[in-house]
């Protein structure tokens, strides 16, 4: 069963680096629950337009990572079976000039709304990317000070970060094109933590120890978070990159639809491990966070090698 971590509480370090060897594990959400139901209301009326439409929504050499992304395109770093799903992405926009944005350009992709589709949607999808990375922000910090890490480690790290939010429409398992009951097929996220509000319909797994698979609903006013492989870095495995899946059960009916938002450190950032030890062996090799990025876009078939930088 996962924990639930109390942020405010100050002497809650150990049960969180527990919760983080887990990988997943509740926090009370600050974002608003009504603001959460007005962008599902929003984003629903856009996933129930015409294709034509949507695909008009797609913008090239953003990696997926703004605007509409149709069904059957991504694949899980080590599967090849893709996910029964349709995505839509957005961010901010950088200053203009800003060295990370003139740097890493398919990192910080114009972001598209369609309010001439969905009036409103905009103006809604951005209140809440401000919201959820105010809490992610928060998140960070408590994590960071189980960890020992110096104050503002985190913070620094993540600032200007090229944060997306994904709203992902899970057709209905009738409509699928062949037989099958797995929307998203096992992987774990490449940042470094995920925030996970209620979603529409159950179907959120997580896998524990022994690989067994533990469904997971985030009740209202909470969030599931989960590690990415970048904390999982810099923790040097201490914290571990859970491993996760969207599942269809028996006889489930209707679609699903989820907004989740993914914490990445700024491109530049060297994700150098946390000291833990002078005789203990390093796990992973150091790499910078674009780098990590465009290994794992590229093994999931999501990178658009002509922007490459």
């Amino acid at each position: 069963m996962l924990q639930e971590i109390d942020l405010t509480a100050r002497c809650g370090h150990q049960r969180l680096r527990t919760a983080l060897r887990d990988g997943f594990f509740f926090v009370r959400n600050t974002v608003p629950e009504i603001l959460l139901d007005d962008a599902y209301q929003l984003l629903e009326a856009f996933f129930a337009l015409p294709e034509r439409d949507k695909r008009g929504c797609r913008v090239p050499g953003s990696n997926g990572q703004s605007g509409y992304t149709p069904p059957l395109v991504e694949t899980a770093e080590k599967g090849e079976t893709a996910d029964w799903k349709e995505l839509f992405h957005w961010g901010v926009r950088l200053p203009a000039g800003h060295p990370l944005a003139v740097r890493y350009p398919a990192r910080y992709p114009e972001p598209l709304m369609p309010d001439q589709l969905v009036p409103g949607i905009g103006a809604v999808l951005t209140e809440l990317h401000t919201r959820m990375l105010r809490f992610q922000h928060e998140v960070a910090a408590a994590i960071g000070e189980a960890l020992g890490a110096h104050p503002g480690y985190f913070a620094e790290m993540l600032e200007d970060g090229p944060v997306v939010n994904r709203a992902t429409w899970y057709p209905p398992m009738d409509q699928a094109p062949s037989q099958r009951h797995v929307w998203a097929v096992e992987h774990q996220d490449f940042d470094l933590i995920t925030a996970l509000p209620r979603a529409t319909a159950t179907g959120l797994q997580v896998q524990v120890e022994g690989g067994e698979w533990l469904s997971v609903d985030a009740p209202a006013g909470h969030a599931v978070m989960n590690v990415g492989m970048v904390l999982e870095r810099l923790t040097g495995g201490l914290a571990r990159a859970a491993v996760h899946r969207v599942v269809a059960a028996p006889g489930q009916h209707g679609g699903r639809l989820s907004i989740v938002q993914f914490c990445h450190p700024a491109p530049w950032t060297v994700l150098t491990p946390l000291a833990r030890g002078e005789r203990e062996a390093a796990r992973f090799p150091t790499l910078t966070a674009d780098d990590l990025f465009q290994r794992t876009m590229y093994r999931i078939n999501r990178l658009d090698t002509r922007q490459v930088n």
